[in-house]
C-alpha cells in the first residue's frame, strides 16, 4: 500500500499508452485512405504529422510508464531488503544454526531481485499487454469481424502454452534458485574457514565439493534455459502465423470487394504491433515464475515468526540496576528436548555483585548467561532483572542495559576503533583507549601498523585469538550496562595476562552485575558468589573459601588445574 501512488501513476500512463497504441494503425489506414483516394500532396502530408505526433505520443507514454513501474519496483525492492533485514535481526538464534549464511545470502540478493523484476517489467506486461490485444481485437472486429477471426487462432494457443510453460519454469525456477543457495553456502563456508582449509591440506577436496554443487547448478541452469529457448520460439511463431494468415485471408477478401486495402493496411500494422508484446510474453512468464520462486523462499523467512519479541503485556521501565534472580529455571534446545541444558537452577544476585559461573564443557554455563538478555526462549516466570519477568522487560531496554562478550568473539571486517566503538558509534578515541587499557590490548593496538585504524578483516582473521577477545571485551567496557557478562571471554589468554585483565577489570565491575564464564577458577575466586553447574545442575554455589571448605566438584577443579600448572611451569 505504501507505494499504490507510483502504481496507480504507472496504470494511467500505461492506459494513455494503450490509447496511443491503438491509434497507430489507425492513422496508417487513414493515409493509406488518402493516398488511394488521391487527395492530394497537403492532405496526405497532414495524415502523415498525425501520424508521426500520436508515434511522438506513444514513445513519450511509453518511456514515463517504465520510468514509473521501474522505480517503484526499485522502491519496493528496497523497502523488501529492509524488512527481510529486519526481520533477521529479530529472529532466535535457533534460526540461524539450521540456516546456512550462503543461503540467506542468496535469499537476501537474487530472490529479491527476482522479485524487483516482477514488481517492475513483469507487472507492466502483465496489465499493458492485455489492454493490448483487448483494444486491437475491439477495433479489428469494427473493420472486418471474419478476417479477426482468423487473426485470433494462432493467439488462442497462447492460454494452454502459457500454462504448460508457466508449470515448467516455476518448478525449474525455484530447483536453480535452491542451488544457487546451497552453492553460496559452500562458497561462504570456504571463505569463512580458508584458514581451516588450508591447516588441513584440503583444498582440492573442497575444489571438488564447490564443483559438484557447481554442476549441478550448471544442470539445472541449463534446464531452465531449455525452457526458455523453446518457449520464447514460439511465442515468436504466433505472430508470424497470423501475419501469413492475414495475408492469404485479408487478400482473398480484398479481391472479392469485402475488405479495402487501406483496412488490410491496418490490420497488419496491429499484427506487427502486437509481435513484440506476444515475444514479451515468454519474458512474462519467466520473470512471473522466477519471481514466485523467489517470494516462496524470502517467505519461508517472514512467516518465520521471531519467538523471543516484545509482548503486549510488557512493563515499561527506564533503567535498570542489574538484580538477576533465577527461579527453576530449566532449558531444553529444540531437537534435543531429551537432553535438557539446564535443570531447575535457582540463584539471586544483588546490584553490584559479581558471580562467577565454572563447570565442565556442556555444563550449560553460556546457556545460563545467554538466558538472562533473553538470547534464548525460556519460560515465564524464570528469569528476573530487577524483579521483573526477563520476557516482560522491552527487549531494547533489556539488552541495551547488557554488556556481553560471548565466548566467540566476533570482530566485523572493519578497523579496530569502529569495533571497539561498535555498541557507542559516537565514542571518543580517548574513550576508547581507556576501554582498550582497561582490556589489556591498548599497547599492541599502538604497534599496529595504523593503530586504531588497522583494519582488521574479517571476523578478525588478522588477529591473534587472544587479541580479538581483548579487543571484544574493550567493545564491552566500553558501554555503561547495568549488567556485564563474560562467557569464557580470556580463554585464548595467558594465565598472567588474564590475572592483569581482571585486576583491571575490579575497578570497572564496580557498580556492575557482572557474571565471570571461566574454565580457570583464579578467574572467579574473587567473586561473590560461585555457582558451579554440572550436566545443567547447579551442584555448588558460594564463596572461593566456602567451596574450597565443602571439598567437593569445585575444590577438585581446583587442584586439578594447580597441578596442571605445576607441569606447564615445570616444562
Amino acid at each position: 500500500m505504501q507505494y499504490r501512488g507510483r502504481y496507480v501513476l504507472g496504470l494511467l500512463l500505461t492506459l494513455a499508452y494503450t490509447g496511443c497504441f491503438q491509434l497507430i494503425p489507425l492513422s496508417v489506414r487513414a493515409v493509406v485512405q488518402r493516398i488511394q483516394a488521391q487527395a492530394g500532396a497537403s492532405a496526405i502530408l497532414d495524415g502523415t504529422l498525425v501520424l508521426v505526433a500520436v508515434a511522438c505520443a506513444l514513445a513519450l507514454t511509453r518511456i514515463s510508464s517504465r520510468i514509473v513501474l521501474f522505480r517503484a519496483g526499485r522502491h519496493v525492492e528496497f523497502q523488501l531488503r529492509n524488512d527481510l533485514f529486519d526481520h533477521l535481526q529479530r529472529l532466535p538464534q535457533s534460526y540461524f544454526a539450521v540456516n546456512r549464511t550462503g543461503d540467506l545470502m542468496s535469499r537476501a540478493v537474487n530472490d529479491i531481485n527476482s522479485v524487483r523484476m516482477f514488481l517492475g517489467m513483469g507487472l507492466l506486461n502483465m496489465v499493458q499487454t492485455p489492454i493490448l490485444y483487448l483494444g486491437a481485437i475491439a477495433v479489428m472486429f469494427t473493420i472486418d469481424a471474419p478476417l479477426t477471426l482468423c487473426v485470433l487462432v494462432p493467439y488462442l494457443l497462447l492460454i494452454g502454452i502459457g500454462r504448460v510453460f508457466g508449470r515448467r519454469m516455476h518448478q525449474a525456477n525455484l530447483g536453480a534458485q535452491e542451488q544457487l543457495g546451497w552453492l553460496s553456502a559452500v562458497a561462504q563456508q570456504n571463505a569463512a574457514g580458508v584458514l581451516v582449509v588450508r591447516a588441513y591440506g584440503l583444498e582440492s577436496r573442497e575444489e571438488e565439493r564447490f564443483g559438484v554443487e557447481n554442476d549441478e547448478l550448471y544442470e539445472r541452469q541449463v534446464r531452465l534455459a531449455k525452457i526458455n529457448s523453446s518457449m520464447m520460439p514460439v511465442m515468436t511463431f504466433l505472430p508470424a502465423l497470423s501475419m501469413i494468415l492475414v495475408l492469404l485471408a485479408g487478400g482473398a477478401r480484398v479481391q472479392a470487394g469485402a475488405v479495402e486495402q487501406a483496412d488490410l493496411w491496418a490490420f497488419y500494422t496491429y499484427l506487427f504491433m502486437l509481435g513484440f508484446p506476444t515475444t514479451m510474453l515468454g519474458f512474462v512468464i519467466s520473470i512471473t515464475q522466477r519471481a514466485r520462486a523467489g517470494m516462496s523462499r524470502l517467505n519461508d523467512i517472514l512467516n518465520t515468526v521471531p519467538a523471543i519479541r516484545d509482548r503486549a503485556d510488557r512493563v515499561e521501565v527506564q533503567d535498570l540496576a542489574g538484580r538477576v534472580e533465577v527461579r527453576d529455571l530449566s532449558f531444553r534446545f529444540p531437537g534435543r528436548e531429551a537432553e535438557p541444558a539446564l535443570r531447575g537452577l535457582s540463584f539471586r544476585v544483588e546490584p553490584g555483585q559479581t558471580v562467577g559461573i565454572v563447570g565442565p564443557v556442556g555444563a550449560g554455563k553460556t546457556t545460563l548467561v545467554s538466558a538472562i538478555p533473553r538470547l534464548l526462549d525460556i519460560e515465564d516466570d524464570r528469569v528476573f532483572v530487577d524483579s521483573v519477568d526477563v520476557n516482560r522487560l522491552p527487549l531494547n531496554l533489556l539488552r541495551s542495559s547488557i554488556a556481553m562478550v560471548p565466548q566467540d568473539s566476533f570482530l566485523f571486517s572493519t578497523t579496530v576503533h569502529d569495533n571497539i566503538a561498535f555498541g557507542k558509534p559516537d565514542a571518543e578515541l580517548a574513550e576508547i583507549r581507556a576501554a582498550a587499557e582497561r582490556a589489556g590490548i591498548c599497547d599492541e593496538i599502538d604497534a599496529f601498523p595504523n593503530g586504531f585504524e588497522t583494519l582488521v578483516g574479517e571476523r578478525g582473521v588478522t588477529l591473534s585469538g587472544g587479541q580479538r577477545q581483548r579487543i571484544a571485551l574493550a567493545r564491552a567496557l566500553l558501554l555503561d550496562p547495568a549488567i556485564l557478562i563474560l562467557d569464557d571471554s580470556l580463554s585464548s589468554v595467558d594465565a598472567a595476562t588474564e590475572e592483569r585483565i581482571l585486576k583491571e577489570l575490579r575497578h570497572v565491575r564496580e557498580g556492575l552485575t557482572s557474571f565471570i564464564v571461566a574454565h580457570r577458577v583464579s578467574a572467579v575466586r574473587d567473586a561473590d558468589l560461585i555457582l558451579v553447574l554440572e550436566d545443567g545442575l547447579l551442584v555448588e554455589q558460594g564463596r572461593h573459601q566456602e567451596l574450597i571448605q565443602r571439598d567437593g566438584f569445585y575444590a577438585r577443579i581446583r587442584r586439578q588445574q594447580e597441578i596442571e600448572a605445576e607441569i606447564e611451569s615445570d616444562l
